[in-house]
């Protein structure tokens, strides 16, 4: 017999242990047995209280929860997800305290129905599993908690604490997600945390993250060059007093490294997080090498390839259409990878002498050069993306001035084909 529930509202609480299959391995099934019981137990003691109700806990086999949260009679959606907030943050700080094992936390405002299913009640509905998709990100991004934006949106009393995570695209929904944190001390950040300066780099970050995910009711469209720069700050200011990097700061950070223009379709998907990475800086540069000296020695192939340090002194630089990168007879001030966009070689006489498109070198020649003057100018035909190691860095390794010397010499010879610059 199958007795159908409605359809309503709730909030949902995705919660899950963090790395519980390393910690049980070496347990026994009764050391298991009491530890998921004092585990869920101490979950229980947080959620089952009149603050909460009504809400409905359940356990997994394992270390799992579901913990769902029902509108109180007349009560609104701000309700129903500050209730929710609340609890998660009293998880945390249970975390904090050791008084529960590290969890990861997905909070979601969705819809669900119920049916009977022999004896009991079972829950249906595809929130679950956007849910279950937060609570799993919440490790990628470097904090015990994720909530969707209707949840970030309807909540009360934390607005100075919610934090812009990212725009990602979740496998199990069909448009991307805004998902949102909260940062406190004690959650996220030590208990001693300056809660002013925090408020400032939330302040500092939420604002850079607005420009990385858009916001089209703004008139804000995506703008990776000035993301770039404001998180850079923002992770600047945090360092200085906590000590340490930003984990969701790193994430964005390395993505804009891959991808330096928004794609085509970030406006439907965002982040794609599942998806291959681009080969590094060093595995194109040593396949664009190996086409110019026809072989390379097994000491620069680890230097490219496997002890990638040096990949960090390159940075991310974007020209408009039009804009001049290198001027002719000017002093060298860097080495460039053209990542993406195509740009053009012109003499003194504005003579164009050759195009480049991604994945070419520029630069180097002046560096092996008697005068070390720039021979060419170089433009951007069309917007570009630019990895520049300066002066100064290129100078500080010594084996990658040895690729670059031979890459020169080559051209020099004329085994690339392409004009001296």
């Amino acid at each position: 017999m199958h007795t159908n529930g409605p359809e309503r509202e709730v909030v949902i609480l995705m919660a899950d242990m963090v790395q519980y299959s390393q910690i049980s391995s070496g347990m026994t099934p009764e050391e298991i047995r009491d530890f998921l019981v004092r585990y869920h137990n101490r979950i229980d003691e947080i959620i089952d209280c009149e603050d909460n109700f009504p809400v409905d806990s359940e356990s997994s086999a394992g270390d799992g929860s579901l913990v769902i949260f029902d509108k109180r009679e007349g009560e609104d959606r701000s309700g129903v997800c500050t209730r929710a907030i609340h609890a998660a943050l009293q998880m945390a700080e249970a975390i904090q305290e050791g008084s529960l094992a590290p969890t990861r936390m997905g909070i979601l405002l969705g819809d669900i129905t119920e049916a009977r299913i022999g004896k009991r009640m079972a829950k249906f509905g595809a929130s679950f599993a956007v849910a279950n998709r937060l609570e799993e990100l919440c490790g990628y991004f470097g904090t015990p908690l994720l909530m969707d934006r209707e949840v970030a949106r309807y909540q009360q009393g934390f607005d100075k604490d919610i934090v812009n995570i990212a725009k990602v695209s979740l496998t199990s929904v069909l448009h991307p997600m805004n998902i949102f944190t909260i940062y406190k001390p004690g959650v996220h950040c030590t208990p001693d945390t300056d809660q002013e300066k925090l408020h400032i780099f939330i302040t500092m970050k939420n604002e850079a993250m607005e420009n990385f995910t858009g916001n089209l009711q703004s008139g804000i469209v995506p703008n990776f060059p000035l993301v770039r720069d404001a998180l850079l700050a923002a992770q600047h200011y945090f360092q200085g007093f906590t000590g340490r990097k930003d984990v969701g700061i790193e994430k964005i950070l390395e993505y804009i490294r891959e991808t330096p223009f928004p794609a085509s379709d970030f406006d439907r998907r965002g982040m794609k997080l599942m998806e291959k990475k681009r080969d590094s800086l060093g595995e194109r540069l040593f396949h664009l090498s190996q086409e110019l000296l026809k072989a390379m020695n097994p000491e620069f192939y680890h230097a490219l390839v496997v002890e990638t340090g040096w990949e960090e002194f390159f940075k991310l630089e974007w020209k408009k259409a039009g804009e001049v990168i290198i001027e002719i007879d000017s002093v060298p001030d860097g080495i460039y990878y053209l990542d993406s966009g195509v740009a053009e070689t012109f003499n003194m006489n504005n003579e164009l002498l050759s195009t480049m498109d991604g994945g070419m070198i520029f630069g180097e020649m002046a560096y092996f050069g008697k005068e070390r003057r720039r021979t060419a100018t170089v433009r951007a035909k069309t917007d570009v993306v630019l990895r520049r190691i300066s002066t100064s860095d290129f100078e500080k390794l010594p084996i990658i001035i040895k690729i670059f010397e031979r890459i020169a010499i080559a051209r020099r010879e004329g085994l690339a084909g392409g004009s001296k610059r």
